[in-house]
C-alpha cells in the first residue's frame, strides 16, 4: 500500500554520513511527523524496498566523481523502471564544484539532450552570508509540504507532475518561490480551463514553458499554438493569422484559416500582450466571450473551443497605466495571473540553471574537456549576479566559461574566468540591503576584536564605514547603486569615498 495513503509519510537520503545525518536533524527540526531513513548509495535499494519513501533526496558532494556518478545513474535508471513516478526525486546540490553532475541527471544519455526523467527537484546550498537565501531547512519544509500536496494530487486521479527537463516543463527548479508556482499553483490554474491566465515576465524567465505546461497539465485534447504578434508589420496581418482571412480582403490576402483553428480544443498562447493593438484586443474579448469568430473580409462567423494564455513583460497595472492594454481586457485577465520572477529574486535557481547549463554544453561540446563546476569565489561571484537576461542569459555565459576554462586545460571554472568572460567586476559578495549589512556586521566584528573598538560613538562610526564599504564592493564601485542598496546619501556616500581617496594617497606619501 502507497504509504501516502496510510497517512505515513518518508523521506529517504541517499549520501555521506554528514549530509545524512544534517538533514535527519533538519527535519526532526520542523516535523516530528516525517519518518526520515537514510544510507548510502550502495544501500540505496535495501532502503527503498525495506521502507518505500515518497520523497528521496540524493546528494551531489564534493566527492562525487565519475565512479559514483555511474552507479547513481543506474540506480536511478532502475528506479524508475521499476518504481516509476512512485517516488519523488531530489537532487540536493551541496558542492558548487560538483554542478555539473547534478545537471548529467537530467539527461538520458552521454550524447543526447534527451530528459531521463530521473529528478523531480533540487535543492541547493547557498554561497555564505546570504541570509535573504532560503537555507537547508526552509527548502526542505517547502519540498516536504509541497511533494505532499503533489501525493494528495495523485490520490485525487490527477496525472503525476513531470520530471524536471521534459517538454514544458521547468529544468532548473530549486528555490521555493519557483516550486511554489511549478508545483502548487500551475496544476490548480491549469485546470480552470474556462479561465485565459496571463504569465507575468521579465525577457528569459521562462514564460513560453510555463505557457506550454498549463497547456499539458490542462488535459486538452488539442494542439498548443504560439504567436508573438510584433512579429508581424500590421495589427491586420496579426488578425489574418490569428483567424484567418478570405482572398481579397487586404492586399495579397489569400484563402486561409488562422491559427484559432489550428488550436481547436487546444491552446493558444500569445506573447507580449502589450504589443497587441486596442481594436484587436476588443476583438479578442469577443471572441472569449462567446466563442465566435469572423476570418478577416468574411461575413460568417465560426464557433471554436480555444483556450488562450497570454504573456507580458509587464504587469496589468503597468499596461493600464502606460494606456497599452484595454481596462476591461485587464479584468478578465487578473482573475488568473501567474508570475515568473527574476532569477535574482530566486537566487537558489541559478544554482541548478548552472548545473543545467554546465551539463548541457558538455553534451553540445563532447570533445571539449569536462567542465565539473565551479570555485567557491566563483559560485559567489555568479550567485551574486544581477541576470538582468535571467536564464536564457545565464546559459550563454556559462558556454563562454566553459570555452575559456576548457582552453586553459582546468575542470573548473574560477573567479578570474567570470572576471575576464564579463569584462567587469562582479561581485558575489552580497546582493541585498539584508545581506550587505549581515556581512559588513562580520567583517565589523572581526575588525572591532583586532583594533579594540571600545566605545559606542566609535563603534556605530566604523560599523557605517563598514556598510559603507560592503555595499561599494557588492556594486562593483558604483555609488549609485550602492546607496541605493542600503538607502544612503549618494552625496554622502560620494564624500566618504572621496575621503578615503584622499586618506589612501596621503598615507602613500
Amino acid at each position: 500500500m502507497n504509504q501516502a495513503a496510510s497517512g505515513r509519510f518518508i523521506v529517504g537520503v541517499l549520501g555521506s554520513a554528514d549530509f545524512c545525518r544534517r538533514v535527519q536533524a533538519l527535519i526532526a527540526g520542523f516535523d516530528t511527523s516525517v519518518e526520515v531513513v537514510h544510507g548510502n548509495l550502495s544501500e540505496g535499494w535495501s532502503l527503498v524496498v525495506t521502507h518505500r519513501p515518497q520523497c528521496l533526496i540524493l546528494e551531489i558532494g564534493l566527492y562525487h566523481g565519475e565512479k559514483l556518478h555511474t552507479a547513481l545513474r543506474k540506480f536511478l535508471q532502475q528506479l524508475r523502471e521499476r518504481s516509476g513516478d512512485e517516488v519523488f526525486v531530489t537532487a540536493a546540490l551541496m558542492a558548487p564544484e560538483k554542478l555539473s553532475y547534478g545537471g548529467d541527471l537530467l539527461f538520458a544519455e552521454p550524447a543526447t539532450l534527451k530528459p531521463s526523467g530521473f529528478i523531480d527537484s533540487f535543492i541547493a546550498l547557498a554561497p555564505g552570508s546570504m541570509p535573504s537565501v532560503p537555507g537547508l531547512t526552509e527548502q526542505l519544509q517547502n519540498l516536504i509540504s509541497l511533494v505532499r500536496l503533489e501525493f494528495a494530487r495523485r490520490a485525487e486521479g490527477k496525472k503525476p507532475l513531470p520530471c524536471l527537463g521534459t517538454a514544458g516543463w521547468v529544468q532548473s527548479l530549486a528555490d521555493p518561490q519557483s516550486r511554489e508556482l511549478w508545483m502548487r499553483w500551475l496544476p490548480r490554474y491549469a485546470t480552470y480551463t474556462n479561465e485565459n491566465p496571463i504569465i507575468i515576465g521579465r525577457t528569459g524567465t521562462g514564460k513560453t514553458n510555463l505557457a506550454l505546461a498549463l497547456h499539458i497539465l490542462s488535459g486538452r485534447s488539442g494542439q498548443f499554438v504560439s504567436i508573438t504578434p510584433r512579429d508581424f508589420s500590421s495589427s491586420e496581418l496579426v488578425q489574418a493569422e490569428l483567424f484567418g482571412a478570405v482572398a481579397g480582403a487586404y492586399t495579397g490576402a489569400v484563402d486561409k484559416w488562422g491559427l484559432v483553428k489550428k488550436a481547436e480544443k487546444g491552446t493558444l498562447f500569445i506573447d507580449e500582450l502589450q504589443s497587441i493593438d486596442k481594436e484587436l484586443q476588443g476583438k479578442l474579448i469577443t471572441f472569449i466571450e462567446n466563442k465566435f469568430y469572423r476570418r478577416v473580409g468574411s461575413a460568417e462567423t465560426v464557433e471554436a473551443d480555444v483556450r488562450f494564455v497570454f504573456a507580458s513583460n509587464m504587469t496589468l497595472s503597468e499596461m493600464m497605466a502606460t494606456n497599452v492594454l484595454r481596462h476591461d481586457f485587464a479584468y478578465r485577465l487578473e482573475r488568473v495571473q501567474l508570475e515568473l520572477a527574476d532569477l535574482q529574486t530566486r537566487r537558489l535557481d541559478i544554482t541548478a540553471a548552472l548545473a543545467y547549463a554546465l551539463a548541457k554544453v558538455y553534451r553540445q561540446r563532447p570533445h571539449a574537456v569536462h567542465i565539473e563546476g565551479v570555485t567557491s569565489g566563483a559560485y559567489r561571484q555568479l550567485f551574486g549576479h544581477s541576470w538582468p537576461g535571467n536564464l536564457r542569459q545565464l546559459e550563454n555565459n556559462v558556454a563562454q566559461l566553459c570555452e575559456m576554462t576548457d582552453m586553459r586545460a582546468t575542470k573548473i571554472i574560477d573567479e578570474q574566468v567570470v572576471l575576464d568572460v564579463f569584462k567587469s567586476r562582479i561581485s558575489g559578495a552580497a546582493a541585498t540591503a539584508p545581506e550587505i549589512i549581515a556581512e559588513a556586521a562580520v567583517g565589523f566584528a572581526n575588525r572591532a576584536l583586532r583594533e579594540s573598538v571600545t566605545s559606542l560613538d566609535d563603534s556605530v562610526t566604523k560599523f557605517v564605514e563598514s556598510v559603507r564599504l560592503t555595499a561599494l564592493e557588492a556594486k562593483g564601485g558604483d555609488v549609485q547603486r550602492a546607496s541605493e542598496a542600503i538607502q544612503d546619501s549618494s552625496a554622502a556616500l560620494t564624500l566618504f569615498v572621496q575621503g578615503r581617496e584622499i586618506k589612501n594617497t596621503t598615507a602613500k606619501r
